[in-house]
């Protein structure tokens, strides 16, 4: 996705988040229920204000994060080898946190959905744009998995992230099928946590392995 594209997408869905919100605002509860346990009952709430537009906010200081990191990167360069992917990431990002921000209005509208279920596809397709985004990203500071050895040596980042990819494309979609049955949500944000933490592991032993060839 172009940066043209992904600016045109960002803008639309801000506007809508804008618009929904602000319709809805006049009839939330003036405490509203913005947090739900792993039970799916709630355990956390707002004030309407922040309850509202906390998450709005919240959008445009991530998206104006991500959209910075390309710029201030000393590996810069290296951005655009992904770029195309990375701004399709931040379209999903953003649109994640709408979908988010509407299942929260829907809730303190009175339209009692079974979060749990509702967030799952939506969270489960993140982890698969994370997973997208693994398998193109190259060398830098912000993206991928970056330990100090994928940041030593270009082919453990590589052997690194091929790794990663298609771990975290299945996490995804474990999660995803958390729409039928919920506790495969769970399951899936423990294969990504997991996956996480396995790659990073076999960061350290890739570049160890290849220290040791070395001539």
């Amino acid at each position: 996705m172009s940066n043209k594209a992904a600016i045109g997408w960002i803008a639309a869905i801000f506007v809508l988040m804008a618009a929904v919100t602000a319709a809805a605002y006049p009839h939330l509860p003036a405490v509203m229920t913005t947090h739900w346990g792993a039970n799916g009952q709630p355990n956390g709430t707002m004030s309407r204000f922040w309850g509202a537009w906390l998450v709005p906010l919240l959008a445009v200081g991530v998206t104006a994060l991500l959209w910075l990191v390309p710029s201030i990167d000393p590996r810069r360069r290296n951005y655009a080898a992904f770029r195309t992917t990375y701004n399709a990431f931040v379209v999903g990002m953003v649109a994640f946190l709408a979908y988010a921000d509407f299942t929260t209005l829907a809730w303190n509208l009175g339209y009692r959905l079974p979060v749990g279920k509702t967030l799952a596809p939506a969270l489960g397709a993140i982890f698969i744009a994370v997973g997208v985004l693994l398998r193109k990203a190259r060398p830098n500071w912000f993206v991928g998995i970056r330990t100090p050895w994928t940041l030593s040596s270009a082919t453990v980042w590589q052997k690194t992230h091929r790794l990663a990819a298609p771990a975290f494309i299945a996490s995804g979609a474990v999660c995803v099928l958390g729409v039928l049955w919920e506790p495969l949500m769970w399951a899936g944000v423990g294969l990504v946590m997991a996956a996480a933490v396995g790659v990073s592991a076999y960061s350290y032993f890739a570049y160890e392995a290849e220290q040791k060839r070395a001539p």
